[in-house]
């Protein structure tokens, strides 16, 4: 059945995610534009998909900072007083995800862009939520230069610990593998997890994909001491460190906060930029 949205135009699929359906609509009646998420009810266990809808409409919704994107609407679909499917309406952004091949920026630059993040991330731990699924496909940098955190699916409260492991694995923190409490450190190892893919385009080391099998797609031929070699080799000192500090195994030792992340993103960003310009300088007599 194709979706019909009264006083909404459907003008693209965008996108297509576990049990949800992301399209570009114009609201006929404003003529502004929004993504709205679909989730269909077709068995009983789809209703887990409908959950997390939930879940990110009531983070989502609570948030208010230009970082995290907006949340605006929960509309369900009924259908003889029986619900369906539901409907997410959340801001549209014109942009492109730093996992994208057509993303591309210098590394001072992009700390700064991870130092915004740190910001938005803050915010929404004032606002008593842990983010709990960064990754490069859920940063966006916008067309106006703004950095945006999309997908709530998987937040939740903050010192909340889940029934079962959630998150993506290449960037879940020790406590999320072990459904311990989760907290502003959590998104932490996130953002290092993520920055440390950006700069050596490969995964950091975590608790789930470190016992990597050899039967894995895209292991095969390779031995078995290549598959965990050192990923930061060439990287600045303090830029291998930051990385070090926000993933480590114990939360107690990263940064403590956002605020100190985002301090220690624009600090490595200036050694880096009075390195480089260093090198650029002409010697003198």
């Amino acid at each position: 059945m194709t979706l019909s949205i009264p006083n909404y135009r459907i003008l693209a699929k965008v996108g297509a995610g576990a049990g949800s359906v992301l399209y570009r609509v114009e609201c006929m009646r404003t003529g502004a534009f929004y993504a709205i998420k679909h989730v269909k009810i077709r068995k009983p266990e789809d209703q887990g998909y409908l959950t997390q809808l939930k879940d990110e409409y009531n983070t989502g919704s609570a948030l208010d900072h230009p970082v995290l994107r907006k949340v605006f609407e929960l509309r369900y679909i009924r259908r003889r007083l029986r619900i369906h499917g539901a409907l997410l309406f959340m801001e549209h952004i014109n942009g492109v995800a730093f996992r994208s091949p057509d993303f591309s920026k210098p590394l001072p630059e992009l700390l700064s862009l991870f130092a915004r993040a740190a910001e938005g991330l803050y915010a929404m731990h004032k606002s008593g939520f842990v983010h709990a699924d960064l990754k490069p496909n859920n940063m966006l940098l916008a067309d106006d230069g703004e950095v945006k955190l999309i997908d709530f699916g998987q937040s939740c409260r903050m010192h909340t610990a889940k029934k079962r492991t959630q998150g993506t694995v290449d960037y879940m923190a020790p406590e999320q593998v072990a459904c311990e409490v989760l907290d502003p450190q959590t998104d932490v190892f996130g953002l290092g997890a993520t920055l440390h893919w950006m700069v050596t385009g490969k995964p950091i080391v975590t608790d789930m994909n470190k016992n990597v099998s050899i039967y894995a797609q895209g292991n095969l031929g390779k031995r078995v001491e290549q598959l965990h070699q050192p990923t930061m080799e060439g990287l600045a000192v303090c830029l291998i460190r930051l990385i070090q500090d926000a993933c480590n195994h114990d939360p107690k030792k990263r940064p403590a906060d956002m605020r100190e992340m985002r301090e220690r993103l624009l600090t490595t960003r200036a050694i880096l930029l009075s390195r480089d310009g260093k090198k650029a300088s002409p010697r003198t007599a």
